[in-house]
């Protein structure tokens, strides 16, 4: 279909170019009439190539799950396992749904086993070659593996609450769709910030809904930094823009809730920020 646009596109570029020579040539309005309409209808398929199904296809790609360590040879195991192949969007669609609806941050591993536990539950499967517990436990890894592979593909930072509460949640459940962990802390840090963890990282999370509303004493903060008790201290919200000024201290940083699939990365890297 792409290829069909592009078609379109030259095509009725080329006329409209032909046209506007022959009304500046002939000083013939009609021509003039014909260059617009040709134009106009150039632009319009433009867009459609834009949109098009291949290339919203393209965007949406889901990166599939590893099979390493996976008996080929079961062939209960195999069949369940293209299943999967055929169904990880809507796994990985379910797998968003419920963790931005769920309540409790804590039970995300809950959430995993529940969908696999539905999952396995509408095979057709006599389980003779395996167990259904021993097929869960491997559903389980492999949508473990498919949702790390793509968690930018669950996480669209232009849909977002715009009342206070509903955004700080949103945002907190975001980051745990891009990988990171609720970690439970002391309770002296547990009132003043929340604490996630990705490999080995720990962060304590500041969400406001502005940046306005960010003014915050860096000192009471820092100190939970030189304890040892969080790596950083990140502060996320929807209007932040100038990355220029995103470090606010050593190991202190500010950030637009847009730049949450690289916050990692940037952490990893703070001490080369500018």
């Amino acid at each position: 279909m792409t290829s069909f646009y592009q078609f379109l596109i030259w095509f009725f570029t080329i006329v409209s170019l032909i046209a506007l020579m022959y009304g500046v040539l002939s000083a013939d309005i009609t021509f003039i009439g014909l260059f617009i309409c040709t134009l106009i209808i150039s632009v319009i398929f433009y867009r459609l190539n834009e949109i098009s199904p291949t290339n919203v296809t393209q965007e949406l790609q889901v990166k599939d799950f590893a099979l390493k360590g996976i008996d080929n040879d079961n062939i209960e195991i195999s069949e369940a396992i293209e299943t999967l192949k055929q169904e990880q969007t809507k796994i990985l669609s379910i797998f968003k749904k419920d963790v931005y609806s769920n309540h409790d941050l804590s039970s995300i591993l809950d959430i995993k086993r529940n969908i696999v536990s539905d999952f396995v539950s509408s095979l057709s499967l006599n389980f003779e070659m395996v167990s259904k517990q021993e097929l869960k436990d491997i559903i389980l890894k492999l949508m473990n593996d498919l949702i790390e592979k793509n968690s930018n593909h669950l996480f669209e930072p232009s849909f977002f609450p715009q009342e206070d509460s509903s955004y700080v949640s949103w945002v907190k459940r975001s980051l745990i769709l891009l990988g990171w962990k609720i970690r439970r802390g002391e309770d002296s840090a547990k009132n003043l910030f929340d604490l996630f963890e990705k490999n080995g990282m720990i962060a304590g999370v500041l969400v406001f809904s502005h940046a306005k509303n960010a003014n915050i004493d860096l000192k009471q903060y820092e100190q939970y930094v030189q304890n040892s008790e969080i790596n950083f201290l990140v502060m996320i919200t929807q209007d932040f823009k100038d990355s220029s000024k995103a470090q606010l201290s050593k190991r202190i940083v500010i950030i637009n809730h847009h730049d949450l699939p690289k916050l990692y990365l940037m952490l990893k890297n703070l001490p080369n920020i500018k």
